[in-house]
């Protein structure tokens, strides 16, 4: 018989490289569904969604877990976890004078509450100038997405203080939206929280913390 457990969803609303392939290979290690990434398909599936007005996992397979819902770049979408015709309508919902911006469906987490009833959030958050200095690194420095777009700025410094400017307002709104349900909410520092932390949260689950292993870090 299915539960409200088995039901209830599991959304990661924090930044990339604040520890998303932990969170992903923790909780599928503890037998629960987690989608992540997939080369950008899961914001994308989102995208489309929301654009089409319907429920925002309506294309994104049935799981109980999504992290680093993000996609950089439309054009490198694999086929391996999307296919072309899904590729062509979401391309043609797109709005053509804003071109092919990143897509950051985790900054949707209000319409997932709503849409998805007891739902629970994983606010992932670091140490802010570290998390700078790791999305430089990340992809042997390829990685130049901001809000504005994909190698939107002109230098390094300025888009690392368009990175820091969002990271100020995203963790703000999210902390203020759930200001008063501490239940649905988790605050996650990587660098200073143990993994009890994410135990005791979600204490229904009955996870075990073996399983957790730092995933996909870059060096210091």
């Amino acid at each position: 018989m299915t539960t409200a457990v088995d039901k209830m969803k599991i959304f990661q609303i924090g930044f990339n490289r604040c520890g998303t392939s932990s969170f992903a290979y923790f909780f599928n290690k503890n037998g629960l569904r987690a989608s992540h990434w997939q080369n950008g398909t899961i914001a994308a599936a989102i995208e489309r969604a929301r654009i089409e007005d319907k429920p925002l996992l309506t294309y994104t397979g049935k799981y109980q877990v999504y992290t680093d819902m993000e996609l950089m770049d439309l054009s490198t979408i694999s086929r391996k976890f999307w296919n072309r015709s899904a590729i062509r309508k979401l391309l043609r919902l797109l709005d053509p004078q804003k071109g092919l911006a990143p897509i950051y469906a985790y900054k949707y987490f209000k319409l997932l509450d709503k849409q998805y009833p007891n739902a629970k959030f994983i606010l992932n958050v670091r140490d802010m100038e570290r998390w700078v200095a790791s999305r430089f690194r990340f992809s042997k420095q390829r990685y130049r997405s901001c809000l504005h777009g994909d190698h939107y700025h002109g230098s390094d410094e300025e888009l690392a203080e368009c990175w820091r400017s969002d990271w100020r307002s995203h963790i703000a709104d999210v902390k203020e939206y759930f200001a008063d349900r501490p239940d649905d909410l988790l605050i996650f520092d990587i660098e200073t929280d143990g993994v009890e932390k994410i135990v005791d949260f979600f204490s229904m689950l009955k996870l075990d913390p073996g399983h957790w292993k730092q995933r996909n870090a870059s060096s210091k």
